[in-house]
Formats: structure tokens, C-alpha cells, sequence
């Protein structure tokens, strides 16, 4: 089914760096034709406006790169500088372990690389830091950095990320849309955002459906939210700021522990709540670990783009191409997989499984990087002063 925003597209299509796709449903029989969303530009006021970013693919129409006898020119040349700087310094998700990593690159690229990773626990907040460092002129903290949508978007506007020729470095059978951002980042993988719920504690009948829904006084003490201030403002923009603002005030009533999604999780699996607003991540999770749970798309299908970002004067720059390049691999693609993270730009994983529920649903599928004027609106003054609003509600105002 086409969308309202095809033909804006097609003309906007010269413009920008990616070719911008939206996912389409994947189910065996007759998916539909994947049509793409209006593209979206950074605010003026951003010192360097960050290129659409693609919207994920599906894999049954994702373009791998083409086979190669051996490594291009380009990545032969990537993979002799990373042996020389022999270390690289990132961020990695909890349950990405650093070891698999090496193993992975040693085998693929015979490359010996010392990891140094430190948990990667707030995107907010990493951005900020690496702003922070790159107007202050310091060697940043990282080479790399896991990063999604507007966190993504505020750290290329800014300036501190280097863009990257990411197409000859691409390894066989790495679908080419996992290029984001122009070439500022590199997907490793995708997730929606919603909630999960515990069906043996909360009858499915009952459980909430929509945003609004989270104020009913039965679920207090029986809820729990991530902190996340640019997450709010997304449903506040897409849903209407009058409406979603009362409605949060209303859920913080019930006073839901507010918690990074890694903690939120954790407090879900051992049972303290039944009800957790989270990533996509922590219904594969409980799954792997044989604990009830179930998945709702409030109000929309909100899609997240998790892409790796190589930071302007890293230490060892060409060790963490090399990195981000297998970690978009179809091998890095496994590594992510085993920890509970699926990709829309591969086949055979959950996501593929909450976005065809979600279109049988008819709910609207949502991107920060390409809602009509989402990216505009969260980076202009208007949206940071939404922000400092969403966080004071947060903190019980």
C-alpha cells in the first residue's frame, strides 16, 4: 500500500546521501511492496544538518553487497591500519560481550584487535559526553559509539562523527541499507519501542493498549518506565503534545520506577513488575530466559535504528571502522541476534514478528529519522524546552 508520502519522496530522492526505505511486512504470503517515508532535514540551527537516515529494509529486499573474491582495495588497506593500532575503545550493549567480537574479526579479517568496552547504558547521555569532549578539543572517551535516532541525530549535527565510504568496506551478504546517515553511521541493528507485560500476572484482555492507558490508577505498583526524557517527547510529537503531556503527568501518578532499559529489565525478569515500557530487546530476553511475557506497540510501531558512529579524532580510528564493518556483518548480525537484538535488515528475528502484528493492527509505523517533521521538531529550541518539561514530569512535577 503506498503511503502519503511517496511522492515527496521520489522528489526529494536526488538530495540525500541513502536511499530511504520503510519496512514492509514479511509475512510468507504476499508481503506488501515497501514504500518509503518522507525524508526529514536537520534544524537550521544545527552547525551540520545530518542526511536522512534509511529506514529499515526488509530483508527479502535488502541488497547485499555483491560477492568478492577477496577484500577490496579499501578494506585491505582498513584492515592493515587496524593491525597497526592493534586496540579499539567502544560502548557495547548489555549482552554483547567483547570476546566474540575478537574472535569474529580475527577470524574474518585476521586481525587481533584489544577490545577496551565499557556497557553502553544511556544513548542520551554518551552523545552529551562526546559533544561535551569534542567542543572542549579533547581526544574523545571512545573510537566508537553505539548510538540510535535523535541521539544519533544531535551527535553528527554537532559535528564530532566522521563520515564514512562504508560501501567497499561492507562484507558479502551485509545488506547495503544498513548505511545510515549518509555515511555517519553504520547499522548493527534495529528494535521497536513499546512495552512488555507479564500474561500470567496481567490477563491480556486488561492489559493497556495505549499510551493513555498507563494512567489507570490498577497499575500502580505494578509498572515500571525507562527514564528516558527524547523518548516521551517522540510520543508527545506523534500523538499530539496537549494530549500526551496530561496523560504522562496522570501515568507518573502511579509513580513507576523510572529506569534505564538494562535495569527496567532486570527488575522485570525477576519479577518486581509485570508491566515494563522497554525495547523490543527485553521480549527476546525474557524469552531466552523462559519467563511469560508478551509485547504491545502503544499507539504507533516505533521503529529504532541502532547504528555505530566513528567519533572525528579517535585514538584509533581505523580499528573502529573495522569493528562497526563486522558488526553490521551477517556475523556481527549473529552476535546481536544471540543477545535478544533483531534487525529488519536480516531475516528470521522477532522484529519482523512485532512489525507484521503491528501492521495487521493498522497502527502507524513511526521513525524519528523520517515522521514528517520529527527530526525539525526535536532539535529546534521548541523541542529541547518539550524536553526539559517531559524531565521535569519525570521528576514528579
Amino acid at each position: 500500500m503506498k503511503t502519503q508520502w511517496t511522492s515527496r519522496f521520489r522528489e526529494d530522492l536526488a538530495t540525500i546521501a541513502t536511499l530511504l526505505l520503510v519496512v514492509a511486512a514479511c509475512a510468507p504470503a504476499a508481503p506488501p511492496t515497501p514504500q518509503p517515508p518522507s525524508p526529514t532535514a536537520a534544524t537550521k540551527a544545527a552547525p551540520a544538518p545530518a542526511p536522512a537516515a534509511a529506514s529499515p529494509a526488509p530483508a527479502a529486499k535488502a541488497t547485499p553487497a555483491p560477492a568478492a573474491k577477496g577484500p577490496s582495495g579499501e578494506l585491505a588497506q582498513l584492515i592493515e591500519a587496524a593491525k597497526k593500532e592493534g586496540r579499539v575503545s567502544v560502548q557495547l550493549q548489555s549482552g554483547v560481550e567483547a570476546q566474540p567480537i575478537r574472535d569474529g574479526i580475527r577470524k574474518k579479517y585476521g586481525v587481533d584487535l584489544q577490545i577496551e568496552s565499557q556497557p553502553s547504558a544511556s544513548y542520551p547521555a554518551a552523545a552529551a559526553q562526546m559533544i561535551a569532549e569534542g567542543k572542549a578539543g579533547v581526544t574523545p572517551s571512545f573510537d566508537a559509539l553505539p548510538l540510535s535516532d535523535v541521539s544519533s541525530l544531535e551527535l553528527t549535527a554537532a559535528g564530532f562523527v566522521e563520515k564514512v565510504d562504508w560501501a567497499p568496506l561492507l562484507a558479502e551478504g551485509t545488506p547495503k541499507e544498513v548505511i545510515q546517515l549518509g555515511g555517519l553511521g553504520i547499522s548493527m541493528f534495529t528494535g521497536h519501542v513499546g512495552m512488555i507485560y507479564n500474561p500470567t500476572a496481567i490477563p491480556s484482555a486488561e492489559a493497556p493498549k495505549t499510551f493513555g492507558d498507563l494512567a489507570n490508577p490498577k497499575w500502580r505498583g505494578k509498572i515500571a518506565a525507562y527514564n528516558y526524557a527524547n523518548l516521551y517527547v517522540h510520543y508527545a510529537f506523534v500523538r499530539g503534545i496537549e494530549k500526551t503531556l496530561p496523560e504522562l503527568r496522570a501515568f507518573m501518578k502511579n509513580e513507576p520506577p523510572l529506569e534505564i532499559y538494562a535495569r527496567g529489565g532486570t527488575r522485570y525478569l525477576a519479577g518486581e513488575y509485570p508491566i515494563l515500557l522497554t525495547s523490543s530487546v527485553y521480549l527476546l530476553e525474557a524469552r531466552n530466559k523462559r519467563v511469560p511475557v508478551e509485547w504491545v506497540s502503544l499507539d504507533v510501531s516505533w521503529i529504532a535504528t541502532h547504528m555505530f558512529h566513528v567519533m572525528k579524532g579517535a585514538k584509533n580510528p581505523n580499528a573502529a571502522k573495522l569493528i562497526a564493518v563486522f558488526l553490521a556483518s551477517p556475523e556481527g548480525h549473529k552476535i546481536y541476534n544471540d543477545s535478544g537484538r533483531g534487525s529488519l535488515f536480516y531475516p528470521g528475528n522477532a522484529e519482523f514478528e512485532i512489525h507484521d502484528r503491528d501492521m495487521k493492527a493498522g497502527l502507524p509505523l513511526f521513525s524519528p529519522l523520517t515522521w514528517p517533521g520529527a527530526v525539525e521538531f526535536v532539535l529546534s529550541e521548541k523541542g529541547k524546552q518539550l524536553q526539559d518539561q517531559v524531565g521535569r514530569i519525570l521528576q514528579g512535577e
